[in-house]
């Protein structure tokens, strides 16, 4: 019996570090309805066979694990039809992209099982690396149907906009040749190929012990002797990584989250916490028939202070393992050979010219929380003014570094707690590697950013932000705010003015519902209750209490109407 065990370990270990070609994720441009650049994703299960022989329950988006690269420009009216084929509650949130607040596909953008949700909207951002993932909130952070479980199971993509900008520069742009999008993970893998998802009960988190790369476990890709431009993803749940490339050498960073640096840096390390990206270029002229591997040094990373608890790292946290392996062959026949020295320009936003200033600690409790509270869905946490430009220092107490992501515009990084910004924090973010205080008792690890909010106001629908270790957010410590234009912004909102605005009890609410109505309104109403997404649960002409146990938890909308009046008001089903 210990012979056939042993035997069964050898094999699995064998098929654990066997190379794989590395999978590129197909590029989708869309079609054009119109002047509409439109695309059809649908939200899947599957299996995915990472291992020889052997499958594993994934989902993604039109496939089996992750989504297409979507490619899309500036300017561009675009349309994406997301159809939920899963049996549970998702939502799609566009990652960096700067959209109105109901297109935004956050928490309250609830896609029920066998529906379609279309997000309409223009590309305001410029040229960069984005993505598309879920952002459901569920009841309780271990469970499958949150953002966590849902990004854990396969549920990614890429996003490459390119502008005005990119087209006058010389950079490698020839998608999977000179162009190569790396979508960073860390899974475990069970005994039948099964995905392990708390191999570390100690951790509120998802870690893992593999890496996969666009999917590939132990990728190797064949490039070629040039210069070669990658689009860096850190789609991992929880881990940060420190990539870097076994024979130490430079290579040049030249985008962050939110469009191109102003000029090329020169790393020979980069950290890239969950959900950050990077565009670097790396030169492989002159390593024609050579194995080159791309690195995470987490033993140099551990220097760096991630959690004071031990018991918390695990060996990808403090050993130098590989991220994926280069097999350089000949160059093409008309490569890139130099990029340009001047890339963007970028404005620096002057602090003293802040509008507002707030503040944000981080805690990891129990429970998790910002600025002292746990997510909480019927409360708008911060209401910010149309047209603010507000610095907000981001304030970390709690034992462990963590990601910090801010929906809607980019941001700038002004200072921090760790040292002077790098160079390559110099650029437009979406999120911020936010330190813990080292040593500790000596005060908290902190960054300051600065954010302008100039558009998309809405008295409903709402942007987070929150810590982007998955199940942190989903353990609570994620936040709500709005931009209100303060000059006509009504909450709730009424399209004729009454005394007395109606009442729902109670609200948030779980299973039922009482409406108590004034007296302008209780004669020949309608009562209707529609999702977020529009459409319609529940229509009424005569009752004023409803059960509303079979209605999946999220934002819904209440509206009351008669010949005289119309209000409508936020319902949370919790």
């Amino acid at each position: 019996m210990n012979k056939v065990i042993l035997i069964f370990i050898y094999l699995f270990s064998s098929i654990l570090n066997a190379q794989n070609p590395l999978f590129i994720p197909p590029l989708d441009t869309g079609y054009w309805n119109g002047n509409v650049r439109t695309f059809n994703l649908n939200m899947q299960d599957g299996n995915t066979q990472f291992l020889s022989a052997i499958t594993t329950p994934t989902s993604g988006y039109n496939g089996s694990y992750l989504g297409p690269t979507l490619y899309i420009r500036k300017n561009d009216n675009v349309e994406l039809n997301v159809t939920n084929l899963l049996n549970e509650v998702t939502t799609t949130h566009w990652h960096g992209l700067h959209v109105p607040a109901n297109m935004d596909g956050g928490p309250m953008g609830n896609i029920l099982p066998g529906n379609t949700w279309t997000a309409s909207f223009k590309i305001l951002n410029q040229a960069s690396t984005f993505w598309y993932h879920p952002h459901h909130k569920p009841n309780n952070w271990q469970d499958s149907d949150g953002t966590g479980g849902q990004v854990f199971r396969g549920l990614a993509g890429m996003i490459i906009v390119e502008d005005g900008n990119t087209d006058t520069l010389s950079l490698p742009n020839t998608y999977g040749v000179d162009e190569i999008p790396l979508i960073i993970q860390d899974r475990a893998f069970g005994s039948n190929g099964q995905f392990l998802e708390f191999i570390n009960p100690l951790f509120i988190g998802r870690p893992g012990d593999t890496i996969l790369v666009n999917g590939t476990l132990n990728a190797e890709l064949q490039t070629h002797a040039q210069l070669i431009r990658f689009r860096i993803l850190n789609a991992s749940n929880t881990r940060t990584y420190y990539f870097g490339f076994d024979d130490n050498r430079n290579f040049d960073q030249i985008g962050s989250d939110g469009g191109l640096l102003e000029h090329p840096v020169s790393l020979n390390r980069l950290r890239l916490s969950p959900a950050e990206r990077a565009e670097i270029v790396v030169d492989f002229s002159n390593d024609q028939g050579q194995i080159i591997n791309l690195m995470s040094y987490a033993n140099e990373l551990r220097n760096i202070l991630l959690v004071y608890v031990p018991q918390l790292l695990d060996k990808l946290d403090t050993t130098n393992y590989q991220i994926l392996s280069f097999n350089i062959v000949a160059p093409t026949s008309n490569p890139i050979t130099s990029i340009p020295q001047n890339l963007n320009t970028i404005t620096p936003y002057i602090e003293l010219n802040a509008d507002s200033t707030r503040t944000f600690t981080l805690d990891n409790g129990p429970p998790m929380s910002i600025n002292g509270v746990s997510l909480d869905m019927s409360v708008i946490n911060e209401e910010i003014p149309l047209g603010n430009l507000e610095v907000w220092t981001i304030i970390n107490s709690s034992g462990t570094s963590h990601p910090f992501h801010v929906h809607g515009e980019p941001f700038q990084v002004l200072s921090r707690s760790d040292g002077p910004v790098p160079d390559n924090e110099k650029g437009w973010k979406d999120v911020v590697f936010v330190p813990l205080a080292w040593p500790p008792g000596s005060g908290n690890g902190w960054v300051k950013i600065i954010k302008p909010f100039n558009d998309f106001t809405d008295s409903i629908f709402t942007y987070m932000y929150h810590c982007h270790i998955l199940e942190h957010e989903d353990a609570g410590m994620m936040g709500q705010y709005i931009v209100v234009d303060t000059a006509t912004t009504v909450l709730p909102i009424f399209e004729n003015s009454i005394n007395t605005p109606f009442s729902v009890y109670p609200n948030p609410a779980k299973n039922s519902i009482w409406v108590n109505l004034p007296d302008e309104m209780n004669e020949n109403y309608i009562i209707e209750i529609k999702n977020s997404l529009g459409q319609l649960m529940l229509q009424s002409k005569r009752e004023l209490s409803f059960d509303i146990s079979s209605f999946p938890q999220g934002l819904y909308l209440i509206s009351i109407q008669n010949k005289n009046v119309k209000a409508t008001q936020k319902l949370i089903i919790q």
